[in-house]
């Protein structure tokens, strides 16, 4: 694949993308509708980390581009975000976080194109343009592939009513109202080996070691077979490293291709063979 020579604009919005994705996953969780009853979330300390978040979105993007426009999109996007992950309806968590990612992406790249906006704050650094628009965007999908993969995970598991349920065995209420509570150690522990799993397989696809997912997955069985043996956990399994393992390949594909067009030097192994 030939290398591409970047312009500008390409440039500020790869920028801006890393940015946004720094603040909308790299910092802190958004609360989900399972965190509504305020036992386990600190709320306080997430309310105090959004304003900041929102402020240093606003001051940072005007400063790259020096674009009211642009600096109020991204403030707003990351503001809102928070409220449609927590108030939307459950079973569209996960499409609703694609579609606000990819129109965060396709809009910022037409305004910035279309205004012929142009970079105000330069970096010195020892590495070409194409370099840097490389690692931000690297940066960026990794960022999502960990947080907002752990969202479209859960928005996954609740349209298909697989999160992870206590067996109650006790009052009376709970008998008469059929009440269920969500397993919230076996989510926050699928949560992070989820993490750990896309960040993996993500590295895997990046490689071009496709072979190599199917182990991972068989691995990832083989250590919690006996849990499989229930029906319920069998099915938050497959469902949960299914949509991972989807996240993480989506992912990876555009990690290589963006090495391949803007620095393959670091996949010149695979490109050789």
């Amino acid at each position: 694949m030939p290398r591409l020579i970047i312009s500008d604009q390409f440039l500020m919005w790869s920028e801006l993308f890393v940015l946004w994705s720094i603040l909308s996953y790299g910092i802190t969780a958004d609360p989900l509708p399972e965190d509504a009853d305020g036992v386990t979330f600190k709320w306080q300390t997430w309310r105090w980390a959004l304003l900041l978040r929102i402020v240093v979105a606003a001051v940072l993007s005007y400063w790259i581009c020096h674009s009211v426009i642009v600096s109020a999109w991204l403030a707003t996007l990351i503001a809102i975000q928070p409220w449609f992950r927590f108030r939307s309806p459950k079973k569209w968590t996960a499409e609703l976080e694609i579609v606000v990612v990819v129109l965060n992406l396709l809009f910022g790249f037409a305004f910035i194109r279309h205004f012929d906006l142009h970079m105000h704050a330069h970096l010195s650094l020892p590495i070409s343009r194409e370099q840097i628009s490389a690692i931000s965007i690297v940066s960026g999908v990794l960022l999502f592939v960990i947080r907002g993969g752990t969202y479209i995970v859960r928005g996954c598991l609740r349209k298909t009513e697989t999160l992870p349920q206590l067996t109650l065995r006790g009052t009376e209420a709970d008998c008469d109202t059929g009440t269920k509570r969500l397993d919230l150690v076996e989510m926050n522990r699928g949560r992070l080996i989820g993490n750990l799993e896309r960040l993996v397989l993500t590295v895997v696809v990046v490689a071009g070691s496709y072979a190599a997912l199917g182990f991972l997955i068989a691995a990832k069985g083989l250590i919690r077979s006996e849990e499989l043996q229930e029906r319920e956990f069998a099915e938050y399994f497959l469902v949960g490293s299914l949509c991972s393992v989807l996240v993480a390949l989506c992912a990876g594909l555009v990690i290589r291709y963006t090495l391949l067009a803007l620095w393959p030097e670091l996949l010149s192994l695979q490109m050789g063979s």
